[in-house]
């Protein structure tokens, strides 16, 4: 539940979610009436034409910023953080399973040392540093535990989320990229249409009329180019900001309760040591009576 009210949470964050449609349905309608409400959301598909795309203020900005980051440089830079945190996710998978076996082999120890001080134990010799063994492995076990749960169910999980909005914004870029390809293929009409002039055509005047269409439709394509690059530099924008302000306060709060454990894990630690040591000393007492 903590997972999912973090994902809707990050979603909030963004001005436009949060006045969708199917947002707005999912938060208001009974949950029998949203199955059937979010069927005709299955009918949407993206938008790649200028008459598609709705605005709050009924605007859009299709001019063309020199100084924006090139959508080729955004598209690597997603790729490059993408890369690095799926190495981050099979590197905590596996390290999640070696934990796995930690505790199990933990929890296997603790018993046996318990076992053998129980066997071993005979008239007045009492193996308390087998009892303080299995001890020290069951408390490894535990810790162990909490320690993969931290980075199974808070990291890995939240790195997940993280990467899933970047993958949107891949789809953001790609959609940019096709834009400019389909800009290109415009200007190359209009530079082979030029060339050729009117001796493909009939007469002058089917000539021109082809002409002026092809400069509306590239004028169209240039329109949608700048309009998904502003879009595709916004939203980088906007991603990096969020991830800056989520991950920080996210951390920080788990941080606190890093802290935490790792305080009693101290603490229990250095009670089991003190068994040694008590163990220890008493042989050494036993030692002396028996000179």
């Amino acid at each position: 539940m903590r997972d999912f009210n973090r994902f809707f949470n990050s979603i909030l964050e963004n001005p436009l979610l949060r006045s969708n449609e199917v947002i707005e349905d999912f938060l208001t309608k009974k949950q029998e009436l949203f199955h059937f409400i979010k069927l005709k959301y299955k009918n949407y598909t993206k938008l790649v034409n200028l008459a598609d795309f709705r605005t709050l203020n009924g605007e859009l900005d299709v001019t063309f910023y020199n100084d924006q980051l090139q959508p080729n440089y955004i598209s690597q830079n997603i790729d490059n953080k993408r890369n690095i945190l799926k190495e981050i996710n099979n590197n905590l998978k596996k390290i999640i399973s070696c934990m796995d076996s930690m505790v199990k082999y933990g929890e296997n120890l603790s018993k046996l040392f318990f076992d053998l001080k129980n066997e071993y134990q005979y008239k007045q010799y009492d193996f308390e540093i087998f009892d303080t063994l299995g001890r020290y492995c069951k408390n490894f076990s535990f810790f162990c535990t909490d320690k993969k749960i931290i980075l199974d169910e808070k990291v890995r999980e939240f790195l997940k989320y993280i990467n899933s909005e970047l993958k949107e914004l891949k789809n953001l870029c790609n959609d940019s990229q096709y834009a400019k390809i389909n800009l290109e293929k415009y200007e190359n009409i209009l530079i082979n249409l030029e060339k050729g002039k009117s001796n493909n055509f009939k007469n002058e005047e089917l000539y021109y009329y082809e002409l002026q269409k092809k400069k509306f439709e590239k004028n169209q394509a240039q329109k949608t180019n700048n309009l998904l690059r502003n879009r595709t530099f916004e939203e980088f924008e906007r991603i990096i900001k969020a991830h800056y302000i989520r991950t920080t306060k996210y951390f920080y709060k788990l941080s606190q309760e890093i802290k935490e454990l790792i305080g009693k894990e101290y603490s229990n630690s250095i009670r089991i040591l003190d068994c040694f040591d008590f163990s220890k000393n008493n042989f050494n007492n036993e030692n002396y009576k028996n000179s």
